[in-house]
């Protein structure tokens, strides 16, 4: 225990990532609880945030007197009763097979006596949810992986399974509509990003793949074409997640697209090691790629003159947040066996990063172990964006703190203890029991070999800790599964928030939440005049019997998959919302009061577009009134006991 303690603050711990995964995990774990033991004895106050990295740089970004980020336990209601939590029945119940989501991801290098054969295959595919075809139902985008003789060293001409685009009929019912829509792709594909880059109304897709990506252009018909070399999407690089951001708020979405490493088969894993392949390190890393948008459906490459451009590193994913909530949108970037980057936006599309500034770039050890992705979301209530970030290693909550500086605080939230043993890839914020406190889904599975591990459901008890539901989540729950990607989404409108997890190698599974809960919600459609179409970058707040709850409309992309773009608020057992305040990208604010729940509410920015749009003359139904508040029907498909 000494001596892995000591390693805690040898640089970057390059002897346990060099390499993916570890049996060290559990011991790492006991590590945590003797640094913050050792560190609360001799500085009151100070936290874990000291098991950072070295003591001094603590000392002067956090300060040692900086309080604990936590938070009340949420307020009674005004009856005077407790928020109420879903404690009977399975949460979650898995009907992918009846729904027709049919989905499943094939592994074209296969595997030798269950180990993976390289370190592409090991990372999995995902996808996104989005509304296609405008019918406010959340469709599902799901890709496959292949094996173009580039990366793979194998014979050309070997088959590959199609991606598949599956239309919601309501109901969680899915039909296959890939041949129609003409989205099947090609390549070895990775993930997905959905939003209305060229503001037209539709919902546009951009697929991430290892050999180059491609941009579908939503003709508004039910069908999609291919605009890739058109459109100015030309890197042929090995890219492993992408975002929709406005870098610049001009009212039109730029593009963030992270890449991982430049493969080489010849690569192999030192005699030894007992892995089938060679860690991230072994192989050259990539740059990421920022792309302006022209405004004319058009990109450029910016990334140099944007400041992004940061050697070194093998991306794993991309988040956007406004960490600092100054108006314009940062990124995050987690890295696989390199400190995370976090690129602090000036305003204007320029980017300095300050990962280890800000207290993100390494573990609560100083360790940069590989990470998978941040989830984003406020989780202890005081109006702050967080970060969870999945790691190979023990997963790291991020608290955001005064002046944008972060705290650590997975041991002491219990989150280091709960994912001991095992190795995380896709981590979602969700408000499973819609009590108002955000819980977390972790998706879990083994990195090298063909075997599963549990999936966790984390529940938080609004005080800065969380608990293992699992036990009530589900049967998934209880079973192994060699987990990547994971989305949330509220599937059939009802409210109560849905998982899409994507398995490496075996069927996607569809987590339909039948919480027995008669906790209030109220979920948020953005549609952005000024600013760009959908809102991203928009900061909510929403005021409910005396609970204000903040989040901001992002392009939410975790690892390999993209969630449902609705802002999605569990309110607990208030049944109105007094207040909600919207504060758009361009800059103006928008304040709706006495505003019902148990509803799916479009909200319209006020103001006619100051931009001439790729959609002139085209017929886009908007439902908005003179308050900007757009169809206010519940779009309740199914109401179930």
């Amino acid at each position: 225990m000494e001596n892995l303690v000591g390693r805690c603050f040898q640089g970057r711990c390059r002897g346990l990532h060099c390499l993916r995964g570890t049996d060290d995990n559990a011991a790492r774990v006991q590590a945590v609880d003797a640094i913050v033991a050792m560190f609360s004895r001799k500085t009151p106050g100070f936290g874990c945030a000291a098991a950072y990295w070295i003591i001094a740089c603590v000392l002067v970004l956090a300060g040692c007197d900086r309080k604990p980020a936590t938070r009340e336990p949420p307020p009674q209601s005004p009856e005077g009763q407790p928020v109420k939590r879903a404690t009977a029945a399975p949460v979650y119940a898995d009907v992918a097979e009846q729904s027709g989501l049919n989905f499943v991801h094939v592994l074209r290098s296969g595997s030798v006596d269950g180990a993976i054969a390289n370190i592409l295959d090991s990372d999995g595919a995902g996808g996104a949810v989005l509304d296609f075809d405008g019918d406010g139902l959340m469709d599902v985008y799901l890709v496959n992986s292949g094996e173009p003789q580039s990366l793979s060293g194998n014979p050309a001409g070997r088959g590959r399974r199609s991606n598949r685009l599956y239309r919601n009929l309501g109901n969680c019912r899915f039909e296959d509509v890939t041949e129609k829509a003409g989205v099947s792709g090609y390549g070895f594909g990775v993930t997905a990003a959905a939003a209305d880059y060229d503001n037209d109304g539709d919902t546009d897709l951009f697929v991430v793949n290892f050999d180059g990506c491609i941009l579908y252009e939503n003709l508004g018909n039910g069908t999609f074409r291919d605009v890739t070399e058109r459109a100015g999407i030309t890197a042929k690089k090995t890219g492993i997640s992408a975002t929709f951001f406005d870098m610049d708020n001009d009212g039109y979405l730029d593009l963030f697209v992270a890449n991982y490493l430049v493969f080489d088969p010849a690569v192999k894993p030192p005699p030894g090691s007992g892995v089938p392949y060679a860690g991230p390190l072994f192989y050259q890393a990539e740059l990421n790629v920022l792309y302006r948008n022209n405004r004319d459906g058009t990109f450029k490459d910016v990334s140099e003159q944007a400041g992004i451009l940061v050697p070194g590193h093998r991306a794993m994913s991309v988040a956007p947040l406004d960490f600092d909530l100054d108006g314009d949108t940062d990124l995050y970037v987690s890295n696989d066996g390199t400190p995370n980057l976090l690129f602090v936006n000036d305003g204007k599309g320029r980017f300095k990063e300050e990962g280890f500034l800000r207290g993100v770039a390494y573990n609560q050890f100083g360790a940069a172990e590989g990470s998978m992705a941040a989830t984003v979301g406020d989780c202890n209530g005081d109006g702050l964006p967080d970060m969870f970030v999945t790691r190979f290693g023990v997963p790291s909550l991020y608290i955001n703190g005064p002046g944008g500086v972060f705290e650590d605080r997975g041991a002491a939230a219990g989150v280091g203890k709960l994912t001991s043993g095992l190795t995380s890839w896709g981590g979602n914020f969700i408000d499973f029991d819609n009590d108002g406190v955000l819980d977390l889904f972790i998706a879990n599975g083994d990195a090298h070999f063909m075997r599963g591990m549990r999936p966790l459901l984390l529940q938080n008890d609004g005080r800065g800790s969380f608990k293992d539901v699992s036990a009530i989540a589900g049967p998934l729950f209880s079973q192994p599964v060699n987990a990547r990607g994971s989305g949330v989404v509220d599937l059939d409108n009802d409210g109560r928030l849905d998982i899409v997890l994507c398995k490496l190698g075996g069927p996607v599974a569809l987590l339909h939440n039948r919480a027995q809960t008669k906790n209030h919600w109220l979920t948020l459609h953005l549609e952005g005049t000024r600013s760009n179409r959908d809102g991203f970058g928009a900061l909510v707040k929403v005021h409910a019997g005396g609970q204000t709850l903040a989040a901001e409309c992002r392009c939410p992309t975790t690892y390999v998959f993209q969630s449902d773009p609705r802002l999605h608020f569990g309110l607990g057992s208030n049944s109105k919302v007094e207040r909600m305040e919207i504060r758009w990208p361009s800059g103006q604010t928008q304040v709706l009061t006495d505003v019902e729940t148990d509803t799916i509410l479009r909200v319209r920015e006020p103001g006619e577009s100051q931009r001439t749009t790729a959609a002139a003359g085209s017929q886009v139904k908007h439902f908005d009134s003179e308050l900007g508040v757009a169809d206010q029907r519940p779009q309740t498909i199914d109401h179930r006991p």
